[in-house]
């Protein structure tokens, strides 16, 4: 008899394990937690699919603002605040590279009829101050090009402070902008308010908004795309503390404000450099810059100097 034989029939309790390796590990395909989900997106993607073709729709608890914002209803997972990331993370199964600081997640968005786009919303914060918010949404899976019509009509705004559009050969299309924004109308701004206000975070009055586009051709009519808003606080400054109303950046009389029309100018030189490190990221091909060139590009206007703490270490 051989040394499996004997253990299997002298451990019942091994054996049990062994049984309940196969329940456990569907229960877990159905219901992924957290943390793997974070670790391996196309779980989540896998859970959603099984909970379609169950019947089994997991619909947002009443009062969470789970259509909030665009309008499209989405499966929203809080996540630990106090997760601390740094310089880039798994993103819908590529690479999300990372403004300069340490980032911690504040909730995952799974949207689309089959669970085929993720979105992920990040913060960063110097004191009890938010100095970045980000808004990450990619396609985990190719989705139609009908479904990404007006994925660049951001780039195309006059409200902009800047904008580049650096692919345009439909259905591949890159662009970046940037443009100044209330708290108000970012995405989910009541969920994530009240998220942060449980941390004893709050949002500046007025943000500077920079976002990027990305979509590439995926074959039969389909496309892979990812969308990155970045939301910079630029009145957490000495220069700048004093503009704390929106109409002090508003485009047209920025040149009444000359420190108002320099950190523009700042955020605008920074995103012409961190576009083309989002870029690498969407592709996984991080070795196209250094690690030195990309800590250098990944500090924004707003970045928290070195050396300062951060409420959440």
């Amino acid at each position: 008899m051989s040394a499996f034989s004997r253990l299997w029939h002298r451990a019942p309790a091994w054996r049990l394990c062994l049984y309940l390796i196969v329940p456990f590990g569907v229960l877990t395909c159905i219901f992924p937690p957290a943390y793997l989900t974070r670790l391996l997106p196309r779980l989540a993607t896998l859970s959603t699919a099984i909970h379609n073709r169950l019947g089994m729709h997991d619909a947002p608890a009443e009062g969470d603002g789970a259509t909030d914002g665009n309008g499209g209803d989405g499966v929203i997972t809080m996540m630990p605040i106090t997760d601390r990331l740094t310089k880039a993370i798994p993103f819908a199964g590529r690479i999300l590279p990372l403004p300069a600081g340490v980032w911690h997640p504040v909730m995952n968005v799974i949207n689309g009829p089959h669970g085929e786009v993720l979105e992920n919303v990040l913060v960063r914060v110097e004191g009890h101050v938010v100095t970045g918010l980000i808004g990450a949404e990619g396609s985990t899976q190719p989705v139609p090009e009908t479904a990404i019509t007006s994925i660049d009509s951001s780039c195309h705004d006059d409200r902009n402070f800047m904008s580049r559009v650096l692919s345009a050969h439909p259905p591949a299309m890159e662009c970046w902008f940037t443009a100044a924004v209330y708290p108000a109308s970012i995405n989910r701004t009541a969920i994530i308010a009240t998220r942060l206000k449980e941390e004893g975070f709050i949002l500046p009055p007025v943000f500077l908004k920079a976002g990027w586009s990305y979509s590439t051709p995926a074959g039969d009519h389909n496309v892979n795309v990812e969308t990155v808003t970045i939301f910079l606080n630029p009145v957490n400054t000495d220069s700048t503390k004093m503009l704390r109303t929106p109409e002090f950046w508003n485009k047209d009389t920025l040149g009444q404000q000359p420190a108002a029309a320099d950190f523009v100018k700042r955020t605008n030189t920074w995103m012409a450099g961190w576009a083309q490190v989002l870029h690498d990221g969407f592709n996984s091909d991080m070795l196209a810059s250094s690690e030195e060139q990309r800590a250098r590009l990944s500090r924004d206007p707003a970045a928290t100097p070195p050396g300062q703490g951060n409420p959440l270490d």
